[in-house]
C-alpha cells in the first residue's frame, strides 16, 4: 500500500494494520543500552484497565493533540476508557512522564527517538496518529525576512527544546547555509502561547509556530509565513503513539480499546471536519472558523494510527546530521503488535 503526500506523489510502504508487523522486523535489532526509566502502570485487562493519564504533547495547545481532546469527549465513555488526558508542555517531558506514571501518550516522534537512543529502551512507538510536518516559521507581515536565504543576524523564537520545533529551526538554518547559533540565534522563548507575542514584541525576528497558533496570526493579518517545515521534510511524523513494553505485555487489550477511541476521533476529522473542528474549538476556547482552518490546513492523509517506516528513519538520520542524536539506528522502537491485531 502506498501512501500520498498533500501534493499526491506517493511516499512510499505505510505501515498498516495489516503489513506492521514485517515492517517492524526490518527495523533492525534492538540497543544494547540499559533503560534508566520505570515502566507504565499495571493493571487487568479490557478497555478500561488503563487507569491514571495520557501524556498528550500540547493537549491545550497544538493541533497534533486534537484527536485526544476530541476522543475523551466523544469516545472514552462508549469504549469505556478510563484515562483522563493530561497536557505535558514539551516532547521530552512527555516521554518522561510514559516512561513513569502515565501508561500511554501521544510524544513528538523526533523526541521519542533521541530518548530511546539516550537509554530508554522501554519505549514503545505503537502507532502513528500525525503523520506530517506541521511547524512554521512566520515573521511580521512586512518584514524584511521573505525567505530562509536572509536570516543571517536574526533570531528565531520557539517552545522549549528538544522538540519538532528546535529540530525544525536547525534544519532551516542548515538547509539555508548557515550555522545554528552563529549565525543565526534560536531563542527558547516559553512555551507554544509564547512564541507569537515574541515576534510580535521584537524580541524574535521569526517564531516557530504550529496550528492553531499559526493559523490565529495568519488569519488576522498579522503574520506571513516565511518557511514550512513540509518543504524541509515531507516524510516526518509530527507526533507518534507511544507507550512501554511492560504496558504493551500486560494491557494489550486495553491499548486495543485506547487506539479505537482515538482512531475514531481520528476518522471524524478526516470525515467531518466541521464537527471535529467545533468539538476541538470548545475544548480550546478559541473561534470555530480558527480551530477548523488549523485542521484543514494540515494533509487529510496524515490524521491516521498507520506510520511510514521512513518517517521515523529520515528524522531519526537528521537528528545524527544536526547534532541532536549520535545514532541513526531505531532499533525496536516501532512495536506494531497493538495495531496489526486491531
Amino acid at each position: 500500500m502506498l501512501e500520498q503526500d498533500a501534493t499526491g506523489s506517493h511516499q512510499g510502504p505505510v505501515v498498516s494494520r495489516r503489513t506492521v508487523l514485517s515492517w517492524a522486523a526490518a527495523l533492525g535489532g534492538s540497543m544494547a543500552f540499559a533503560s534508566a526509566c520505570g515502566s507504565g502502570d499495571e493493571g487487568g485487562g479490557g478497555a478500561g484497565g488503563l487507569t491514571g493519564s495520557a501524556a498528550i504533547s500540547g493537549l491545550q495547545s497544538i493541533v497534533t493533540a486534537a484527536p485526544f481532546a476530541i476522543a475523551a469527549k466523544e469516545f472514552y465513555a462508549e469504549a469505556s476508557v478510563k484515562l483522563t488526558n493530561v497536557h505535558i508542555s514539551g516532547g521530552t517531558d512527555t516521554v518522561r512522564s510514559i516512561m513513569g506514571k502515565s501508561p500511554v501518550g501521544s510524544a513528538a516522534t523526533v523526541s521519542s527517538i533521541i530518548a530511546y537512543q539516550a537509554g530508554a529502551t522501554k519505549l514503545r512507538i505503537i502507532a502513528g496518529g500525525f503523520n506530517a510536518p506541521s511547524v512554521v516559521f512566520v515573521g511580521k507581515s512586512g518584514s524584511d525576512i521573505t525567505r530562509d536565504k536572509e536570516l543571517s543576524g536574526k533570531k528565531i523564537g520557539i517552545a522549549g527544546t528538544g522538540s519538532p520545533v528546535e529540530f525544525f529551526a536547525k534544519l532551516a538554518i542548515t538547509k539555508a547555509g548557515y550555522t545554528p547559533g552563529k549565525e543565526v540565534e534560536i531563542v527558547a522563548v516559553g512555551d507554544y502561547a509564547s512564541v507569537w507575542p515574541s515576534v510580535k514584541e521584537g524580541i524574535v525576528d521569526l517564531g516557530a509556530l504550529v496550528p492553531p497558533q499559526s493559523a490565529q496570526a495568519t488569519m488576522s493579518g498579522e503574520g506571513e509565513i516565511v518557511i514550512s517545515s513540509a518543504d524541509l521534510m515531507p516524510k516526518w511524523a509530527d507526533t507518534s503513539i507511544c507507550t512501554t513494553t511492560d504496558v504493551i505485555k500486560e494491557q494489550p487489550e486495553a491499548l486495543r480499546g485506547w487506539l479505537g477511541a482515538v482512531d475514531s476521533a481520528l476518522t471524524m476529522i478526516r470525515e467531518d471536519l466541521p464537527q471535529a473542528a467545533q468539538i476541538w474549538a470548545a475544548h480550546l476556547d478559541i473561534p470555530r472558523e480558527v480551530a477548523e482552518e488549523a485542521l484543514k490546513s494540515v494533509p487529510t492523509e496524515a490524521w491516521t494510527l498507520d506510520l511510514d517506516m521512513s518517517y521515523l528513519k529520515e528524522p531519526a538520520a537528521a537528528a545524527v546530521e544536526l547534532g541532536l542524536s549520535k545514532r541513526a539506528d531505531v532499533g525496536d522502537l516501532f512495536d506494531g503488535s497493538i495495531l496489526e491485531s486491531m
